[in-house]
């Protein structure tokens, strides 16, 4: 089909500007439930807003009677195409840390700037357009697509879950809540917890399994030749109130090398002076500075790239161990390829592995035809040729769907805004995404084409 790309950036991109703007407003923050709000009043009024706006474009929308989820639906095949996109996002966290209102949109310096507008407001809607596009213009896929509003991607998933088990499982699809080109294959993760009995110090720190641990606190013995150790090893800490404070660098736990982790550090200067310390001696046998397990899975690698391991919380005290791990794990491997070895080793220092929660992996051949027709697309539109298709650590919502890929819609994950304060998406990628989807909606819903 071709696409007449002026009429399409002149006529239809400014009307999805305005919807992007219009829909950042809502504060779609998950929230406490309520009566036909299950995820809050305003990921309810998030869902009718989008739902309302289908229907004013002229399309065919299914609400769920509980707001757990919505649709667009277009045309009428037997088969299924899903278009997966979320509604809700992330909290704003410390206000003074914006340099603008998060839900009061503004466009400056070529940004549409506004919590949601790269995460996943922005793109949502813009795949919302290029439908509207190709309905305008008389294309009829093959499959039936739906453009479906998610409601929980940045909590448990459990909006895209009642889907399913309402609607059925998609045949087919894609989430623009990833990576340009085409992320082909994503790791599966597991998060654990290492537990054992008491030690003779205190350390906490950290907020959640899939970020580095950049911040903890001690209490204990040897507190100085600790400090030294760890200053000798250009560690930032001091003492605040006989705590010492011991600061690293945060990262996502999908790239534990890029932010320095503070608990590890501070176990590894513990292990030097006790060293009989069970927690303290297997991260420094294990753990420390060392990203991939690699003594104990020192072959653990595909075309996904090498096992990465991440610890993002951490509780001792007197009564108990607990240290938090976030593997990715290549996507050849399964959970018991990775427990088995890891309990086996655990137990040499007295420890045990516990509270196992395993995501699958996401795998979609790069030779498959999905794959190939966005590669054809992506590369007519950016003019890379170069590019090819991603294997990622770091897991998208293609994972809460089987035959599902993210495709798009961050070209840069160096200066991705996702999740952070100030969040921003480039008024110019957001011309690019309306042409690329316009473009490859066509190719990937007729069959066999």
């Amino acid at each position: 089909m071709k696409i007449d790309l002026e009429k399409l950036q002149k006529e239809y991109f400014p009307a999805a500007l305005e919807s992007i703007k219009a829909i950042i407003k809502i504060p779609s923050v998950r929230g406490e439930k309520a009566p036909q709000a299950p995820f809050g009043e305003n990921t309810k009024k998030v869902l009718a807003f989008a739902i309302n706006l289908a229907k004013e474009l002229g399309f065919k929308a299914y609400q769920d009677p509980e707001n757990r989820y919505g649709y667009v639906e277009y045309g009428s095949g037997e088969k299924i195409f899903a278009i997966l996109g979320h509604l809700d996002v992330v909290p704003t966290g410390d206000l003074t840390k914006w340099e603008f209102e998060p839900f009061n949109p503004q466009v400056k310096d070529g940004k549409l700037l506004g919590r949601g507008s790269f995460d996943d407001k922005g793109p949502t809607i813009i795949n919302l357009y290029a439908l509207k596009y190709l309905k305008d213009h008389g294309f009829e896929p093959d499959y039936r697509i739906r453009l479906i509003f998610g409601l929980t991607e940045e909590t448990d998933w459990a909006s895209i879950t009642s889907y399913m088990e309402t609607e059925g499982t998609p045949d087919l699809g894609y989430t623009p809540d990833g990576e340009f080109p085409v992320v082909y294959a994503e790791k599966g993760i597991l998060n654990a917890d290492i537990v054992g009995g008491g030690e003779k110090f205190t350390l906490i720190g950290g907020e959640a399994y899939n970020s580095v641990n950049d911040v903890v606190t001690y209490q204990g013995p040897e507190m100085s030749k600790i400090e030294a150790i760890l200053t000798a090893e250009n560690i930032e800490n001091y003492v605040e109130k006989d705590m010492l404070i011991i600061k690293g660098k945060s990262s996502h736990g999908s790239l534990p090398e890029r932010g320095v982790n503070a608990a590890l550090e501070a176990l590894n200067a513990i292990a030097h002076v006790n060293p009989t310390s069970k927690i303290a001696k297997f991260v420094e046998e294990h753990l420390y500075r060392d990203y991939s397990f690699s003594k104990i899975f020192p072959a653990m690698h595909d075309e996904s790239g090498n096992l990465t391991v991440n610890n993002g919380i951490v509780e001792i005290n007197q009564d108990k161990t607990r240290l938090t791990l976030n593997l990715r794990v290549p996507i050849t491997y399964r959970q018991e390829d990775v427990v088995k070895p890891l309990t086996a080793e655990l137990a040499k220092f007295g420890l045990q592995l516990t509270d196992l929660k395993w995501e699958n992996p996401v795998h979609m051949p790069k030779d498959s035809p999905m794959i190939q027709n966005i590669m054809q697309v992506y590369r007519e539109v950016t003019g890379d040729h170069n590019a090819q298709p991603l294997a990622i650590g770091g897991g998208t919502y293609a994972k809460a769907m089987p035959n599902c890929v993210a495709f798009g819609a961050e070209f840069d994950i160096e200066e991705s805004t996702m999740h952070a304060y100030n969040e921003y998406v480039k008024i110019d990628d957001l011309r690019k995404m309306l042409e690329i989807y316009t473009k490859s909606i066509p190719l990937l819903t007729k069959i066999n084409k």
